[in-house]
């Protein structure tokens, strides 16, 4: 058997748009995927997906997969052909006899509707600029005795745009409440905007403009 073969399959743990959270009452490495957010916190062991990219630091130890990338806007009906085991999505939908009784229950029929906003770009995934990938933050402590604390900026940049996303659902939600009054959104939105103000410091991370925080 060559050696490619005696590599293991690699999983979402593997990736690099996975981040480690913690591990679980039983042990398991469980954590949030950058590319699939809807998806919640995930186990490291799960089955790879379209979107899979090996950390460097992982390439001699799993074996070689070429994914095909995953555009931006695909055409209905278009699965995502890669060398691997599929995940059902938007993007790599099941192909097959559909007619029938489906059945799903309520933790999924919540997943098709989290794709479905993503579909509609409520929410949306940014890219971070490429020169910050694999980057670091450190914080740096005024005593030299104290020890400084440093954050992959993949990690950090993952947590901005979790903040931005809760902000725009709050946004939201404010907006079609019927208990508030017209002047009580008002005053509310202008401490949401206040905090996208606070948070224009960190567009520099982001790859594209139109996802810049913005003061309102």
């Amino acid at each position: 058997m060559d050696e490619e073969h005696q590599l293991k399959e690699p999983t979402c743990g593997d990736c690099k748009a996975f981040y480690k959270e913690a591990r679980d009452e039983n042990g398991v490495i469980r954590g949030l995927c950058m590319k699939r957010r809807e998806l919640g916190e995930i186990p490291a062991g799960l089955e790879y997906c379209a979107h899979f990219s090996v950390r460097e630091s992982r390439k001699s130890l799993v074996r070689p997969v070429v994914v095909k990338p995953v555009s931006s806007r695909k055409s209905p009906r278009s699965a995502t052909v890669f060398d691997g085991p599929v995940r059902a999505t938007l993007e790599t939908p099941v192909v097959g006899d559909t007619e029938g009784e489906i059945s799903v229950d309520r933790d999924g029929l919540k997943q098709v509707l989290r794709e479905l906003l993503e579909e509609e770009t409520l929410y949306g995934y940014p890219e971070m600029a490429a020169k910050w990938h694999g980057g670091t933050m450190i914080l740096k402590p005024e005593n030299d005795e104290n020890q400084p604390k440093e954050v992959e900026l993949d990690a950090f940049f993952h947590k901005i745009v979790m903040i931005r996303d809760r902000l725009r659902v709050l946004e939201a939600k404010l907006n079609m409440s019927d208990s508030l009054s017209d002047q009580e959104k008002v005053d509310m939105q202008s401490y949401i905007s206040k905090c996208y103000g606070t948070l224009t410091t960190f567009n520099v991370l982001f790859r594209d403009k139109e996802n810049h925080f913005r003061s309102k």
